[in-house]
C-alpha cells in the first residue's frame, strides 16, 4: 500500500498531535474508540505491564484515574518521520488524586517513546513504551501498578528495564534527520535529545548533542571545556541520580546574524509546582545556551550555563551568554 507523503513539518505536527491524544487518554479525557491507536498496537510499561490491542491500552491508561483525577502534562517533546514510519518521545509528569481526599495525591514522572505508522486514515500509534523512574506521595493510589524503581535505582532481582535508550530511543529507531526549519522547533528538539540522553545515560546520544568545543558552567561540578571533560564529568556525576528527569521547555531563542549560531533560554519545570497561582507556566531554574549549526546540518550546543531561580513567562531572564556561574 502506498500513501502520498507529506512534508516533514506536516508529519512532525501530526506525530506531536498523537502525543496530545495519548496524554488526553491517560488523563481519562478520551471517550469512545481509541482512533489514535492502531488496532494491533502494543504497550510495554513498567507501570501497566505488557498489553496488546487499542482498546485495552486506552483502558489501562484511563484506569490510572479510577480513584479520582489523573492529570498528565508533557514536556521535552520530539517527533520525526521517515517514509511511513514515525517516532516520537516526551516526558510525562502526572498527578493522581483521591476523589474523596484531595490531600491524598501521588506525583510521578515517566519517559514515553512512541512508534507510529502512516495509514489511509492518518498516523496511528503502533507501539507505546512507558518507563517511569520516580514517584512521590501516596502509593495507595497506584496499588494497581507494577511500581517503578525506588530512588536507590536498580536492585538485584529487578526485571529488565522497559526502556534502553541505545535500543529504543527515537534516535536509535531512526537516524537523526534534518532539523525543523523553524529555529524555535529546532532548538527545542535539540534540548529534548540532550535531556533524553543525559537522563537515560546514553553517552553516544549525549556526545552528538555537543560540539567538540563545548564549554560552560556545569553546576555543581564547575566549569569545563571540551567533550572529553564535559562528557566524562557528566557520566560520573549522573550515575548517582537514577530518578532524575530534566523536565524543561524552550522559552526564548534568537538567531545570530552569522546564521550558524543561536542563543536560547530553557526553563526547568518542577513537577511539584509547574504553574503560578494565576495559571502561568512557572520554572525553577533556567539554562543559558548557545548552539551552533555544524557542517552536517545538525544543531549542537557549544556553550551552556545552569542558573537556579524561579521565574514565570512574565519574567523570562535576559540572555547572558558566555558568563559561567558554576
Amino acid at each position: 500500500m502506498t500513501h502520498e507523503l507529506q512534508g516533514p513539518e506536516q508529519d512532525r505536527a501530526a506525530l506531536l498531535a498523537l502525543i496530545d491524544r495519548l496524554a488526553a487518554a491517560w488523563s481519562g479525557d478520551s471517550l469512545g474508540a481509541p482512533s489514535w491507536l492502531a488496532p494491533e498496537a502494543r504497550l510495554d510499561s513498567n507501570l501497566h505491564g505488557q498489553l496488546g490491542g487499542a482498546q485495552d491500552i486506552q483502558n489501562a491508561l484511563a484506569a490510572d484515574g479510577r480513584q479520582g483525577a489523573c492529570t498528565i502534562r508533557t514536556s521535552n517533546r520530539y517527533a520525526a518521520a521517515q517514509g511511513d514510519d514515525g517516532v516520537a518521545s516526551f516526558y510525562a509528569y502526572g498527578l493522581l488524586q483521591n476523589r474523596n481526599d484531595a490531600q491524598q495525591a501521588l506525583l510521578f514522572g515517566a519517559t514515553v517513546v512512541l512508534r507510529a505508522t502512516r495509514t489511509e486514515g492518518g498516523w496511528k500509534v503502533s507501539h507505546v513504551r512507558v518507563s517511569s523512574s520516580w514517584m512521590r506521595g501516596s502509593d495507595r493510589l497506584a496499588s494497581h501498578w507494577l511500581l517503578p524503581p525506588s530512588d536507590a535505582g536498580w536492585q538485584v532481582g529487578d526485571p529488565p528495564p522497559v526502556l534502553v535508550s541505545e535500543l529504543h530511543s527515537p534516535w536509535a529507531l531512526q537516524p537523526i534527520g534534518t532539523p525543523p526549519s523553524d529555529l524555535f522547533d529546532a532548538i527545542s528538539e535539540l534540548y529534548s535529545r540532550y535531556s533524553f540522553a543525559i537522563d537515560q545515560g546514553d553517552i553516544n546520544l549525549l556526545i552528538g548533542s555537543y560540539t567538540a568545543d563545548i564549554a560552560g558552567g556545569f553546576a555543581p561540578m564547575g566549569q569545563y571545556e571540551g567533550r572529553h571533560a564535559v562528557i566524562g564529568q557528566l557520566r560520573s556525576f549522573r550515575r548517582h541520580w537514577p530518578w532524575m528527569q530534566h523536565f524543561a521547555e524552550l522559552v526564548r531563542v534568537e538567531a545570530d546574524p552569522d546564521g550558524r549560531h543561536a542563543n536560547a533560554i530553557v526553563g526547568r519545570i518542577v513537577p511539584e509546582q509547574p504553574m503560578t497561582p494565576e495559571g502561568k507556566p512557572l520554572y525553577g531554574a533556567h539554562y543559558q545556551l548557545r548552539a551552533r549549526r555544524e557542517e552536517d546540518g545538525q544543531w549542537r550546543f557549544c556553550w551552556t550555563d545552569y542558573r537556579p531561580g524561579w521565574f514565570d513567562t512574565d519574567s523570562i531572564p535576559e540572555f547572558d551568554i558566555g558568563h559561567s556561574t558554576a
